[in-house]
């Protein structure tokens, strides 16, 4: 019941699925991955969110947020691969100062997460696999693949294998097409140092 409270009913079933999942990836476009902001961050993309939510509202989702990162540091661990359009590193929701913040933190789980891969899409790629939208994607520890997509119109766990195993490839050719992990990083502390 209290998860039913802190998450949009359609995402429940992804984070319970998540906190035991042994593969997590993800695709993102406008934001820097959920599992990797930190509370200003959060905070600001709650604050312009349209229809606003209440403060109370707010608060209650940035917690939920934040709670979700103790995946990144549970035993075992699970691999994680995201990646990231540049755009996304550069919009600075809240102001310039929580946009370095969140980029030192990005930087920070990369160096210290050796899970963790984070692959940057360079804005200079006039055509890539990733084009239709963002999407996260998980291995189960019994083997199951699924997707979970967002868009305006809503969100949808996608769990029948032809459509899955479709985007499962998607993003293989999307890592393929990004700069490098080490690359990435010094593009992020090149923006970093920048603001």
């Amino acid at each position: 019941m209290i998860e039913e409270e802190k998450y949009p009913p359609k995402y429940v079933d992804w984070v319970r699925l998540q906190r035991l999942a042994q593969i997590i990836s993800g695709y993102e476009v406008m934001v820097v991955p959920g599992l990797f902001q930190t509370e200003a961050y959060t905070r600001a993309l709650y604050v312009s969110r349209v229809p606003a939510y209440t403060e109370e509202e707010i608060d209650r989702h940035v917690q939920a947020r934040l709670e979700r990162q103790v995946v990144l540091t549970r035993t075992p661990p699970p691999r994680l691969g995201f990646v990231v359009e540049e755009a996304a590193l550069e919009r600075e929701f809240g102001g310039t100062a929580v946009l370095k913040e969140q980029l030192l933190h990005l930087l920070e789980c990369m160096r210290t997460l050796n899970h963790l891969t984070v692959q940057v899409m360079p804005n200079k790629r006039h055509t890539h696999a990733g084009l239709q939208g963002p999407m996260q994607l998980m291995s189960t520890e019994d083997g199951r693949n699924l997707v979970f997509v967002e868009s305006q119109a809503g969100s949808t766990l996608i769990s029948k294998p032809e459509q899955v195993n479709g985007l499962f490839d998607l993003f293989g050719m999307l890592r393929a097409q990004a700069l490098t992990p080490w690359e990435s990083a010094e593009l992020i502390a090149k923006k970093a140092g920048q603001l």
